[in-house]
């Protein structure tokens, strides 16, 4: 009878380590089938995203060829595209709720910024989409236990939370061509977006939603300052233009 018994705790011990094992053999499949999935849901565009090399027991995690197609209406062009995102995972808390990380870092991403005749652009239409997501409610979530212990089941939310979200080097291309401007770039600087679900967690399916909310917000931010830089810098050419001409014909005149 005793053998029975240690044979059955012997088989539970060795499923369950079976089931540790798959789930992190298959971790970074399901991170990118669920990037790509809920990414496309919020944002009701299709997101790809390469590749996902996930170590969390090394404090370490890396997503490379994550692009954003540009919503309905707008070019077939990608309206982002990131070659690479860094994570830097808190390891004390990879077996905990909720998941953190301490840095989630994006470098050199490629946005465009595109303006259609009507004066309205494809990164409010993607903001919009995403928004009409998201919940609704802004309550914080209840106070974390302090044994802080992960799920007991499935139908419990896997909570995460980032601390620090830092966007460098972008690369913002505005195309006003729709308006009879030519397609400019520019870089931005390098800017911090707002941490996400600290101190308590966000449900997983949320945090990518928040943090490209908070990009958007920046971003959409600046290129808007910067159309409206060109488009006051193509006024003074043209009245200096006119100016100049009108002072021409007068001195034309004046030479008669």
């Amino acid at each position: 009878m005793k053998k029975i018994i240690l044979f059955g705790i012997l088989a539970i011990i060795l499923a369950i380590g079976a089931g540790v094992y798959w789930l992190f053999a298959n971790l970074n499949d399901i991170v990118k089938a669920q990037v790509e999935k809920q990414g496309s849901h919020f944002l009701q565009t299709p997101v790809s995203l390469a590749s996902v090399d996930l170590q969390p027991l090394k404090g370490y995690g890396d997503l490379k060829g994550f692009a954003i197609q540009n919503p309905d209406g707008y070019s077939d062009n990608s309206a982002f595209a990131f070659d690479e995102i860094k994570l830097d995972i808190d390891v004390k808390s990879v077996s905990q709720q909720p998941f953190v990380m301490n840095e989630l870092l994006v470098s050199g991403p490629s946005v465009l910024f595109e303006l259609s005749a009507d004066g309205k652009n494809n990164l409010t239409v993607l903001k919009d989409n995403l928004s009409a997501q998201l919940p609704k409610s802004s309550q914080p979530e209840p106070e974390a236990s302090s044994d802080k212990q992960a799920p007991s089941s499935s139908t419990e939310p896997f909570l995460v939370a980032v601390n620090k979200v830092t966007i460098e080097g972008v690369k913002l291309t505005l195309d006003m061509s729709a308006m009879g401007y030519e397609a400019y770039q520019l870089t931005l600087p390098a800017f911090n977006a707002d941490p996400v679900g600290m101190p308590n967690g966000l449900p997983a399916e949320q945090v990518g939603g928040a943090i490209v909310k908070s990009m958007l917000d920046n971003i959409i931010k600046q290129a808007k300052k910067a159309v409206e830089d060109k488009i006051k810098q193509r006024a003074r050419e043209e009245v200096k233009l006119r100016a100049d001409k009108e002072l021409g014909g007068l001195l034309e005149k004046q030479g008669n």
